[in-house]
């Protein structure tokens, strides 16, 4: 089986999963207990996806998009860099604030994603900003140097 497949077959995989997660244990009648379930669905997508970006790159598929994407792409991240700073400064405060350890580490387990994720936007951009064909080398360095816990389980799971 070529590497591709191996990685696309894993994406079917966790998206099953994810499926599966989500008949198994939605409604059990606690909002709370359904939520952190959600939440584990939704990093088997998440990785469903990253598995699919990583055979189309294993595959040598172009990364290249045209100048109105690059426009487009350049002012939504702008936004979203914009707004996950001040989403990392609120979450901080507001987990100074609770005193109940299971919100206070469900709030810290955003803010350590939000300051994960803050380095992979702000590289993103300035790839776009670029104005270049992403390379290989660029995602690479986007998923593991910029991002190196994507999709690892926090401290909330230590």
């Amino acid at each position: 089986m070529k590497l591709a497949e191996e990685m696309n077959k894993m994406a079917e995989l966790e998206e099953k999963y994810a499926i599966k997660l989500d008949k198994d244990f939605r409604g059990w009648g606690n909002p709370a207990v359904d939520s952190l379930i959600e939440t584990i669905a939704l990093d088997s997508k998440k990785h469903a996806i990253l598995y699919r970006t990583a055979a189309y790159l294993v595959e040598g598929k172009s990364l290249s998009i045209i100048d109105i994407q690059y426009e487009a792409l350049e002012k939504s991240l702008k936004t979203h860099i914009e707004t996950e700073e001040k989403m990392i400064k609120n979450v901080k405060e507001l987990a100074s604030k609770v005193e109940n350890e299971g919100a206070k580490k469900i709030l810290m387990e955003i803010y350590g994603d939000e300051v994960r994720h803050h380095p992979f936007m702000k590289n993103l951009l300035k790839l776009v900003i670029k104005g270049e064909t992403i390379t290989e080398e660029d995602v690479f360095n986007l998923v593991f140097r910029d991002l190196p816990t994507h999709g690892a389980p926090g401290p909330m799971f230590e």
